[in-house]
């Protein structure tokens, strides 16, 4: 699913964070907080109650005073990325191609650079793949992702998100087609900010959902809820549905930008390097 051009690529990368969580274990990423990492931050007097082992003995042989070291805190970024499984996702072989390989490259990233990562397959017959961390976990992850599959089910993408909100995480990506009422994902993407979380919403669609060129009469069906609607498809007829598809992505776009989201669309007939590598980075999602 990732050649092994691509892979070589991802590890010149790093997810970017301007929000850290304490978590059980040391990570890589430093803080602005002090703690007891090898990065030297500077001096300031002793005070009663400090570590001795803290002393600067040679400061204190020239000065006659004491002095403490401070080192930068190591915490480490946790990242949870949640896939849309539902039908309408999986139902266009590209775009589900492509959704696939965007959450294996961000976690490939991620556990290369010792990140705490978690796969949140929604709607899926598969099980989250929680908490993993460490470049021995790089091929098992592939191949989990590779192999998730999408389950039957009418239930909305963002009302089970909901339920399986990872709340220490540093970061909640969100990879979706958004082919659901808007207040259910505005609703949902709100839950995961209350958490203190960093979210960037990936929403990825393909070409023929953005400008469809079929012409004539067809009987639509919902790929979800099975409902169907005969429609006569006109010139007019996709202009119309032309407005309303960017009207709702405008939309979406001003609610990110008002509530500190980063929102990135996305067309299945681009190449994942040029999401990853031009969009992406030029979004300060990775760098």
């Amino acid at each position: 699913m990732l050649s092994a051009k691509l892979s070589r690529q991802l590890q010149a990368y790093s997810i970017q964070s301007g929000k850290l969580k304490r978590s059980w274990q040391k990570g890589s990423r430093k803080s602005s907080r002090f703690g007891t990492s090898h990065d030297f931050s500077d001096y300031r007097v002793y005070q009663p109650g400090d570590d001795l082992r803290q002393v600067d003995w040679n400061i204190y042989a020239r000065t006659n005073k004491h002095y403490i070291k401070r080192y930068l805190d190591e915490q480490e970024l946790s990242v949870t990325i949640y896939l849309d499984c539902t039908k309408s996702m999986s139902l266009l072989p590209k775009k589900w191609e492509l959704a696939k390989q965007l959450t294996a490259s961000i976690a490939y990233i991620g556990l290369c650079n010792d990140d705490r990562i978690s796969i949140i397959p929604v709607h899926s017959e598969d099980a989250p793949y929680l908490y993993r961390k460490g470049k021995s976990y790089l091929y098992e992850m592939v191949r989990v992702v590779e192999n998730i599959k999408p389950k039957e089910t009418t239930a909305l993408f963002s009302e089970e998100v909901a339920q399986t909100i990872q709340r220490k995480s540093s970061i909640s990506i969100v990879i979706t087609d958004l082919m659901e009422p808007i207040s259910s994902v505005e609703l949902t993407l709100k839950k995961i900010q209350a958490n203190r979380q960093q979210v960037l919403l990936l929403h990825l669609v393909d070409k023929e959902e953005l400008e469809p060129t079929f012409t004539g009469d067809f009987l639509l069906e919902d790929s979800e809820t099975k409902q169907g609607v005969n429609v006569t498809v006109t010139d007019y007829t996709r202009k119309s549905y032309v407005t309303k598809m960017n009207n709702r992505i405008e939309y979406m776009k001003s609610f990110c930008f008002e509530r500190g989201i980063s929102y990135l669309l996305c067309s299945s007939s681009e190449r994942i390097e040029d999401i990853l590598f031009k969009r992406m980075t030029s979004q300060g999602w990775i760098r």
